[in-house]
């Protein structure tokens, strides 16, 4: 019986490497290397916008798909291909297979994919608060949304991602003809939360600016995993510093690359901090793909899978994605 267990345990392996593989998609993750508890969060970005694509900035707890995490714990802002005119804010608590969600809707002008525009989360443990070009556009504060703020325990990594969800209720139906897309990052600038001690007695104080002159692999990581309802392999070979800009594309499988021009960001970047230095990579190498911090994935065939997840990453427990009666969905209508 031991061995039959093993066996199939391999089968269920290789047929999951198998799926993710025959993928015909590329995509592109972005994250820090280092965690924080609290701070503010802004970049400068031109989204990239296809009806069924997510492209996105969003604060994450390593870990929190796994269904023996304690908690889950992540806030997003994420622009959806079907409605580039606006971007999705959302908190997600709770644990893998029962998260609980928050999605709000807010306007964007020009649209996200036709302009470079402000893009900021600011975390503490009182509220959490969604900007764009400065100004605040969702603030949720502790005892709302079923303790929602109370609830985001530990520490969160900056990430970004671009790829493409089979949720056309949540993103659209897929216009792969459009393809390639990419989202551009002109800056990131992150604050340390410090109570009443940063700029003009505000809350927070300036921790460090990247502008991208060049890619500072000591910051940051390249994303190289899929994961079920997900069109694409987040690779690190969709990751590119061009011109003083951060850029992550989608791709057909093979075409992994960028050739077009960097688009113009009128308003100008920041001075970034002397940290900000690093090796230049056009296109990144595939030794990036070493560089993933993700100790809990799965490594097959140079992918690493979650497991059972849904359309928004999120782990599934095996029984309850087998029991309709449990089964745990988001609402992605909009």
């Amino acid at each position: 019986m031991k061995h039959l267990k093993k066996t199939i345990g391999i089968l269920a392996v290789l047929a999951m490497a198998a799926s993710v593989n025959a993928k015909d998609f590329s995509g592109a993750e972005l994250y820090t290397k280092n965690e924080f508890t609290y701070g503010k969060f802004e970049a400068r970005m031109k989204m990239a916008a296809i009806s069924g694509t997510v492209s996105s900035m969003f604060l994450y707890q390593n870990g929190s798909e796994q269904a023996s995490a304690e908690r889950w714990v992540e806030v997003d802002i994420e622009v959806l291909g079907k409605n580039p005119s606006s971007f999705q804010s959302n908190i997600i608590t709770g644990k893998a297979g029962a998260q609980k969600t928050s999605e709000k809707h807010h306007a964007v002008n020009p649209a996200a994919d036709q302009a470079f525009h402000t893009y900021g989360i600011e975390w503490t443990p009182d509220y959490v608060r969604w900007t764009l070009d400065g100004e605040e556009v969702r603030k949720t504060v502790k005892g709302e949304n079923k303790n929602q703020v109370e609830n985001l325990i530990g520490t969160q990594g900056l990430r970004f991602n671009l790829w493409s969800s089979e949720s056309a209720d949540w993103v659209g139906q897929f216009d792969e003809s459009k393809l390639p897309i990419f989202q551009f990052i002109n800056w990131v600038k992150v604050y340390k939360y410090t109570p009443g001690q940063g700029e003009n007695g505000s809350d927070f104080t300036l921790d460090w600016i990247d502008n991208f002159d060049t890619f500072d692999a000591n910051r940051w990581a390249k994303g190289n995993w899929s994961f079920d309802g997900n069109r694409v392999d987040l690779t690190p070979n969709n990751i590119y510093s061009v011109d003083g800009m951060l850029i992550l594309a989608l791709t057909r499988k093979g075409q992994e690359s960028f050739t077009g021009q960097v688009p113009q960001d009128t308003e100008p970047g920041p001075t970034p901090t002397s940290s900000s230095s690093s090796e230049i990579t056009v296109p990144p190498s595939s030794s990036s793909a070493t560089e993933a911090i993700q100790p809990v994935r799965m490594q097959v065939q140079n992918k690493q899978i979650r497991g059972t997840v849904n359309a928004k990453g999120a782990r599934v427990n095996e029984t309850r994605a087998n029991d309709p009666r449990k089964r745990y969905r988001v609402n992605f209508s909009f």
